[in-house]
Parts: C-alpha cells; structure tokens; sequence
C-alpha cells in the first residue's frame, strides 16, 4: 500500500469549487471538500485535523497500551482498558486495541 502525502495538512478556502485540502510538504492537493453541503468549512475542517492528529494520537495510544504492574516479586505489563496480559494480547472487546487497529489497519 503507498503512503498517503506527509503532513501537515492545510486548507484552501479560495479554491472555486469548495475547500481544497492540501500537503503542506509538496503542495499537491490532497482532496476537495465541495461547497454545495452547509457543513464544508466543518467537514474540511475535522478532514485536516484527523490527518494531521492521526501520528501523535496513535503514539499516544501505543505509550498507554501495557502498562508495567508489580505482582508480587515480578512486573506483569497489561493493558489498562482490557486488563489483559501482553503476552495473550488483548481481549476480543478491547476498545483500546480496537482504535489502534482502526488507525493502523495492516
């Protein structure tokens, strides 16, 4: 699968068919948000910030995901939502481990 363009993103309000979103690395654009829904300035909006938000949330995830608790002589690393054992993985209805597949899917 290729990457998608480096971030940031920015938008362009002066495109004349809506708001283009462009990379700010390269220029090229990326997407056009078109201005014939009320919610254009919302929707490029959340658009750019998901994309430019996605690396730091995701590294923020993975710094929570097992946590190193002392049980008794030894340190036992667990998740903090599912409370289950590294080395089991996480349990089936893990919401944290649920979002990070979502945002890193391969």
């Amino acid at each position: 699968m290729t990457e998608h363009t480096a971030t940031p993103w920015e938008m362009d309000k002066a495109h004349p068919d809506g708001i283009a979103i462009y990379g700010e690395a390269d220029g090229r654009q990326i997407a056009l948000v078109n201005d014939d829904v009320d919610e254009v300035d919302a929707n490029a909006a959340f658009i750019v910030r998901a994309a430019n938000s996605h690396a730091a949330l995701v590294e923020a995830l993975r710094a929570v995901e097992w946590v190193g608790l002392l049980m008794g002589d030894h340190t036992c690393e667990m998740c903090p939502q599912c409370w289950s054992h590294k080395q089991g993985g996480h349990a089936p209805d893990c919401q944290l481990d649920k979002a990070l597949r979502a945002a890193n899917p391969d």
